[in-house]
């Protein structure tokens, strides 16, 4: 299987290369998204206790998880660290956009066929739904910072 980073990459390594700064925001972004997601988690188990929550135990956890990754990809692109010094952004775009649209057409035919929510909660085809959700944030964000830097350097 062919390497997404050999892909967006333009010098075809796996990995994304960071400046020093871009590393120091990075880690901020990390440490930001942990303790989200570590609240985010303490609240469900607290909210679990009393009421039954309208979820799958699957998609709760994964809404912790699409919060903590959607933090830290926004946090990173609005200090400039989220793409690498190697990074062909084009290429990055294109991919994470089909991702969004693949993970948003299988939110769609699950709920089309009922599968999305039913009884009453939120079934396992709703994680496809937030990951859909998560890349079309994470796309409006740098869509916005990249207006916001033209307007800059103008």
């Amino acid at each position: 299987m062919y390497n997404i980073g050999r892909i967006v990459n333009k010098n075809k390594k796996m990995t994304a290369e960071y400046d020093e700064m871009q590393k120091l925001v990075r880690g901020r972004g990390y440490m930001y998204a942990f303790y989200t997601v570590l609240i985010f988690e303490a609240l469900m188990c607290v909210l679990s206790m009393g009421v039954e929550l309208p979820a799958e135990q699957s998609v709760i956890h994964f809404v912790a998880i699409i919060v903590g990754v959607t933090l830290h990809a926004c946090y990173c692109i609005w200090h400039n660290a989220y793409v690498g010094l190697n990074m062909n952004l084009k290429r990055y775009v294109i991919i994470m956009a089909v991702v969004s649209v693949f993970n948003l057409w299988v939110a769609f035919t699950a709920w089309r066929e009922g599968e999305l929510f039913s009884d009453g909660m939120f079934r396992a085809q709703t994680i496809n739904l937030l990951c859909g959700l998560m890349f079309a944030v994470i796309g409006v964000v740098g869509l916005v910072k990249m207006i916001i830097g033209r307007e800059e350097d103008a």
